[in-house]
């Protein structure tokens, strides 16, 4: 699976599952897409979420956050623009960037 492809997988999944569970925004967090900076949301971890959502959908998650997500940094969410991001250090960035 490629990046673009995993990515757009996780947005999927994101929409579909209303993900993340947990509503606490990231403040002064600028989203690269869309500029907001009070919407950035972190994602679970995959085993935060075995009991909240379907075993199926779940081994997908788990799937993408591997393949995204190799260095075990955090993934969030921007709530507005619904963009996958990756967290590090106080900031967003796309998934495609180093």
């Amino acid at each position: 699976m490629e990046a673009l492809e995993a990515t757009e997988t996780l947005k999927a999944l994101i929409i579909e599952n209303n993900l993340p569970r947990t509503d606490i925004a990231l403040f002064g967090i600028k989203c690269p897409y869309c500029g907001k900076s009070d919407r950035i949301r972190q994602l679970e971890r995959p085993d935060d979420l075995s009991d909240k959502v379907d075993s199926a959908i779940l081994q997908e998650y788990a799937k993408i956050w591997q393949r995204l997500n190799p260095s075990s940094a955090r993934l969030g969410v921007c709530s507005f623009c619904l963009n996958p991001l990756a967290l590090n250090k106080g900031s967003a960035k796309t998934l495609d960037q180093p």
